[in-house]
């Protein structure tokens, strides 16, 4: 508060009379809790700021703010003190007005890859007017979850290029709305909601889910609290992974018995198969079977990932590096490494089949 006072009172206001009261007379300095104190070896940048500085919103009382933590970090280095946080945040270096460097450049990989494996091939089938239209109904699901989690990594690039309120509320909101999406999608293949004969139970289902979200907001707006918002997070993460291992559970035992029965190695999921992106190929490729448990590797990953953010550090390389940055960055494996392309795998060999079945006893009971 000290160095944000001087900075300000400097660079800000011009009040070089602060500086003389200081040199008349340093006694009246430490009179009174409203009373500052003065270090003559600080130094701060003078106005104006750069052009890129004041694009990004940069003023000079938050620009003091910056130079202060850099320069109250520097002093607890080099007294080999702690590093502290300010305003809930680890003192980065700032890099052309972006605060957060890294996990903007991570933030960008994840929309990309997502783009990229995700997006664009799954957009691709349900523009694909040769395939059955019910086959392509069944993406939407998918495809709802990839946009929403297009739009949850841009607001996280700009969330972390620069800190506001409301770019803070929007990646909070978007992260929320990513996992809800993503455990509505899993719910649905689980308990077959697909099927014609749960119609009733997948609306249900959509409906609670959507409540669920719009209570979610409602409770963030008027109560933002990270603890809160955390568990709920939390939570839903738990049960996103139950659901993921349901659903590898539920497919290994129909391949086991398939390949029991007919003595035959079933491999249907070599053409939706990217050798070049998928962990271990001479393992998970060698049958069907085995492959319905690649989501489980991913989900590993991602756990794992995740106690990057439980076990926090203070920033490393230069200031540039910390826990969260490499968070996003685990996040980035599963799309690139065969996620989509197992996704489209179920549906194509697995949801497709359930459904032509249903439609042909729907046909018979009719005749």
């Amino acid at each position: 508060m000290d160095c944000i006072y001087q900075c300000e009172q400097i660079t800000c206001h011009d009040n070089h009379y602060y500086i003389e009261l200081y040199e008349r007379g340093k006694g009246f300095w430490n009179q009174g809790d409203d009373a500052y104190y003065y270090n003559p070896y600080w130094q701060f940048v003078d106005m104006p700021l750069p052009w890129y500085l004041r694009l990004l919103g940069w003023t000079c009382e938050s620009n003091c703010d910056y130079q202060c933590q850099r320069v109250i970090t520097e002093e607890r280095r080099k007294h080999e003190e702690e590093i502290y946080q300010f305003h809930g945040k680890w003192p980065f270096l700032r890099v052309c007005g972006i605060q957060e460097l890294m996990s903007v450049l991570m933030s960008m990989g994840n929309l990309i890859v997502t783009y990229k494996f995700g997006f664009k091939k799954i957009y691709a089938i349900v523009r694909d007017k040769r395939q059955p239209a019910l086959l392509r109904k069944q993406y939407y699901h998918i495809m709802v979850v990839i946009i929403v989690t297009m739009l949850a990594w841009t607001a996280s690039t700009i969330f972390h290029t620069r800190d506001y309120p409301v770019t803070e509320h929007l990646d909070y909101y978007l992260a929320g709305a990513t996992i809800l999406s993503t455990f509505h999608a899993l719910g649905s293949r689980l308990f077959s909601m697909y099927k014609r004969k749960n119609k009733l139970y997948r609306w249900s289902f959509s409906i609670l889910c959507l409540s669920a979200y719009t209570y979610h907001v409602q409770r963030l707006y008027r109560d933002w609290s990270y603890t809160y918002n955390m568990r709920a997070n939390l939570t839903l993460g738990i049960c996103q992974n139950l659901f993921y291992c349901m659903i590898v559970f539920k497919l290994y035992s129909k391949y086991y018995s398939l390949e029991q029965e007919t003595k035959q190695i079933n491999q249907n999921h070599l053409k939706y198969v990217d050798f070049k992106r998928i962990i271990l190929p001479s393992f998970y490729t060698a049958s069907a079977k085995l492959y319905t448990l690649y989501p489980l590797m991913l989900c590993m990953i991602v756990v794992l990932g995740s106690m990057l953010e439980i076990f926090d550090f203070p920033p490393i390389f230069h200031d540039l590096v910390d826990a969260h940055s490499l968070w996003h960055l685990v996040t980035i494996i599963p799309p690139y490494m065969g996620w989509y392309d197992w996704l489209v795998w179920d549906i194509s060999e697995n949801v497709w089949p359930d459904i032509v079945e249903e439609e042909e006893l729907q046909k018979k009971k009719n005749e």
